[in-house]
């Protein structure tokens, strides 16, 4: 397939996308779309598209050669779901030394679920649906996140609304809470933190604020296997003035973003309590 091609096709799903969130009576489209994000948060937002689009029950995805060094191979008359990949290509430059420089293009290749695949047991330690783990081992490793973004956080008796708040710079969260709580509220005004800097929180309606840190700990939340009750302004249609498309892609960007980085606090705790 010519990339063209694949840019038009993915501009259409989104539309479709776009489209069934406007009508839609209920939050299951985006919650579903939510769901799937979770599960290929080292994606980006066009690829997850596709994916979404071509299998929206896919699990975990690899190429050809990919699976081959995992021991399985692709199961008789399975197609292939089009993704981009990035190609790094060197030009010359217009100066007198005519020096390289490198510059990024994307071509198509071809992925597979693992349910389109047959042969060997997948290894343990591929990050399939989701991180296994009790919640009272990963909020620890949520705070630790959240202090090396540079961001203060503190556990108070009481606030004057809500049970958290994003300060810029500081997160307040009620101490009286459940870890699961704390836990889904803490990824909430990260969320915050890292959407919605002074121009965002100037300019953006406090609906499209909320909308976004919300559907983004979501992402997280469902990665690690909680099921947050999510408020009904979850719901994208709801919110006329949101751009869906822009919200999307910031949501899946932090999300995924938080999510990679409670992977990698993660091992390297684990390193650090081995040596």
């Amino acid at each position: 397939m010519k990339t063209f091609k694949l840019k038009k096709r993915c501009k259409d799903y989104l539309e479709k996308l776009i489209r069934e969130i406007r009508k839609e009576k209920s939050n299951e489209s985006i919650l579903q779309y939510l769901d799937f994000c979770s599960r290929f948060h080292g994606y980006s937002f066009r690829n997850t598209l596709l994916i979404w689009a071509s299998k929206p029950d896919a699990t975990y995805v690899a190429g050809f050669k990919a699976w081959q060094k995992m021991g399985r191979r692709i199961k008789k008359g399975e197609k292939g779901i089009a993704i981009f990949a990035p190609m790094k290509v060197k030009s010359a430059t217009l100066d007198q030394e005519e020096e390289e420089e490198e510059r990024i293009i994307y071509k198509v290749v071809y992925v597979w679920d693992v349910s389109q695949t047959e042969g060997k047991p997948l290894p343990k330690a591929l990050d399939t649906l989701s991180v296994e783990g009790e919640i009272s081992g990963l909020l620890p490793v949520l705070e630790e996140v959240t202090r090396a973004f540079g961001i203060k956080l503190e556990y108070v008796k009481s606030l004057q609304q809500g049970y958290g708040v994003s300060k810029m710079g500081c997160i307040q969260v009620l101490e009286d809470l459940r870890d699961e709580e704390k836990f889904s509220l803490l990824a909430h005004e990260l969320s915050h933190e890292l959407l919605h800097g002074i121009q965002e929180r100037m300019n953006l309606s406090r609906k499209i604020k909320e909308l976004e840190a919300e559907a983004a700990a979501y992402i997280v939340c469902r990665h690690f296997r909680l099921k947050p009750k999510s408020p009904t302004y979850l719901v994208l249609y709801r919110v006329e003035e949101v751009d869906i498309k822009n919200s999307l892609e910031r949501i899946l960007s932090t999300g995924s973003r938080i999510i990679q980085s409670i992977i990698n606090k993660r091992e390297k705790n684990k390193i650090a309590k081995a040596a």
